[in-house]
């Protein structure tokens, strides 16, 4: 895979070391807007957990599929593997599995494509779906670290909050847009059609040059996410709404569902990471 340069922590963009071979974990379509210069300088494999389809059954994989392309990153082996249904499905239902078995896929795949880092989704309390795929990202990195010694970097960045919260962390990663890679940055984030409407608001809300600024933020949580929370979650909020109104009949909280999830994930399953290619 092709590598281009990253900065180091702690220092702007315009200060360029080698870079690490690199992977994007997110839990829908479209998440990579956020960090579209980013893909441009490291081309990583991107992993998406879901289709990115929510309650209009339409998929946006194709759409990043597009997007990868341009930037010259490309889709990873978990691309797509649920419905945005499914996902909330396997949540209500407490059933800790799948998400073990993507753990250890996804631990597999970082080993066997060589990451020295890792960047997912924020743990911001939005929506779940973005938060149980960073348990299982942090179940991943734990468990590649305890088979194989490799500690490789874990790195976050926000979707919701302003895009470069954080800027003045002299532990965070920053990378500074010149004026043609922010405009393609928001040219590329104008033409995804499916979120239109919440790239409008985000740029209403945060003004086009805070997009110019490209935030990771260390993760050293792991699997504790109890504690970065001071009242419930946004998604419980709008859950309950919408149960009301008869949208919804069960709502995903955190306490009855993401923390047993990520208790789970706190144990590992299999003794071995699997290979491609290994035998039985």
């Amino acid at each position: 895979m092709a590598r281009s340069a990253a900065p180091e922590p702690g220092h702007d963009g315009e200060s360029v070391q080698p870079a690490p071979r690199s992977a994007l974990v997110v839990a829908h379509p479209g998440h990579e807007l956020r960090l579209y210069h980013w893909l441009e300088l490291n081309r990583p494999r991107v992993h998406v957990l879901t289709d990115g389809s929510g309650s209009a059954s339409r998929s946006r994989l194709d759409s990043t599929r597009a997007l990868l392309a341009r930037a010259g990153a490309a889709p990873g082996a978990i691309f797509g593997r649920w419905s945005d249904r499914e996902l909330y499905r396997a949540l209500l239902a407490g059933d800790a599995a799948p998400f073990h078995a993507l753990a250890e896929e996804l631990a597999a795949e970082l080993q066997e494509e060589g990451v020295d880092l890792v960047v997912g989704d924020a743990v911001e309390g939005y929506n779940p779906g973005h938060d149980a795929f960073r348990l299982v990202l942090n179940a991943a990195v734990r468990e590649l670290g305890r088979q194989t010694g490799r500690r490789i970097g874990n790195y976050e960045f926000p979707l919701v909050a302003a895009p470069d919260q954080g800027a003045d962390d002299p532990a965070c990663v920053r990378l500074r847009l010149d004026p043609a890679a922010l405009a393609r940055k928001l040219a590329a984030a104008r033409a995804y059609s499916e979120v239109a409407g919440e790239v409008e608001r985000a740029l209403a809300r945060n003004g086009e040059q805070a997009f110019a600024t490209e935030i990771l933020r260390p993760v050293d949580y792991g699997l504790e996410i109890a504690g970065l929370f001071a009242g419930p979650p946004h998604y419980e909020e709008v859950g309950e709404e919408r149960r009301r109104r008869g949208v919804y009949r069960e709502v995903i909280r955190l306490r009855e569902h993401l923390l047993p999830l990520a208790a789970d994930l706190d144990h590992p399953h299999r003794p071995a990471i699997a290979r491609r290619g290994a035998g039985a």
